[in-house]
């Protein structure tokens, strides 16, 4: 798969990549250093991924502060029945979320760490990316192996026959703003607006994205492929959401060395062979430049 992004776009990111590789070689030389080492070494690359690292694009995360648990609580509607019960109570406040949500994903595009995976992939080390983000970003960068476990915004579910369709993030963002700024209220009769109907069975189709009480998506595969690595990188995760969070454990478990890049902590200390706090999109371009 290509990357979807723009050639001038590509040429100034590769720029700022350039300047940043500089920088870091003259403030952190050994880490990325010991890190590049590590991943020349290595055959089967994987990649885990958590909020941190599509906050790097400009989507906020929901649990730090400011996040979407600031605006509503996550127990009111994460779950399927709490959000219809608050579309019934707190229509208004919802409306504001939608838009919150919106903003947040019509700015946001790849950034320099998505790009530096999709470099991995096409010099054939990184097998796959697990990833607990729903932003479609990993794709739209290139990366063909995308297990998410947490679902996709941007694939529809049929809430009848349980048929899949992916819609373009961009076109879906458009004409959900367009629905949304014509509002002052939200209820049931603007969802349903705003929702795919089936090709197959005509039932109403939801975001396939999984909410509180419900199980993760592909969690045999994401398993499968953290096992079979030699190296497992965890990039910008809190390592508290599980069972997302054991998946670094049992590729450590099965001799993976553990690469974790993470500005705030390191949430896998135990196991954590390299540890660099820096942002993915600074430290893995710098890495992959010496690779280069």
């Amino acid at each position: 798969m290509q990357s979807n992004i723009s050639n001038s776009s590509v040429g100034k990111v590769e720029l700022i990549i350039k300047k940043r590789v500089i920088t870091l070689m003259k403030d952190f030389p050994e880490i990325i250093e010991k890190a590049a080492s590590a991943l020349k070494a290595s055959n089967r690359v994987v990649a885990f991924c958590g909020s941190g690292f599509s906050e790097e694009s400009g989507i906020s995360t929901f649990r730090d502060p400011g996040g979407l648990w600031d605006i509503v609580d996550p127990w009111e509607v994460g779950t399927l029945q709490g959000f219809i019960n608050t579309i019934k109570t707190k229509n208004n406040q919802l409306l504001q979320v939608f838009r919150n949500i919106i903003d947040s994903f019509e700015k946001s595009e790849p950034n320099p760490g998505h790009l530096a995976l999709y470099d991995l992939e096409s010099m054939d080390k990184l097998q796959a990316v697990i990833t607990q983000n729903i932003d479609n970003l990993h794709q739209e960068a290139g990366n063909s192996t995308v297990i998410e476990v947490h679902g996709n915004l941007f694939r529809m579910k049929c809430l009848g026959c349980g048929n899949q369709i992916k819609v373009d993030r961009k076109q879906f963002i458009e004409k959900t703003r367009k629905e949304l700024n014509k509002l002052t209220d939200f209820d049931f009769t603007v969802l349903m607006n705003l929702a795919e109907k089936c090709r197959v069975c005509g039932n109403f189709m939801r975001p396939d994205v999984v909410m509180f009480g419900e199980a993760v998506q592909y969690l045999d595969e994401a398993y499968d492929a953290a096992i079979k690595a030699d190296l497992l990188l965890i990039l910008g995760t809190s390592g508290v959401v599980y069972p997302a969070a054991d998946i670094p454990i049992q590729a450590s478990r099965s001799g993976a060395k553990i690469i974790e890049i993470n500005p705030t902590e390191n949430a896998f200390v135990n196991i954590t062979d390299i540890y660099i706090p820096m942002k993915s999109g600074v430290a893995l371009p710098s890495i992959v430049e010496l690779l280069n």
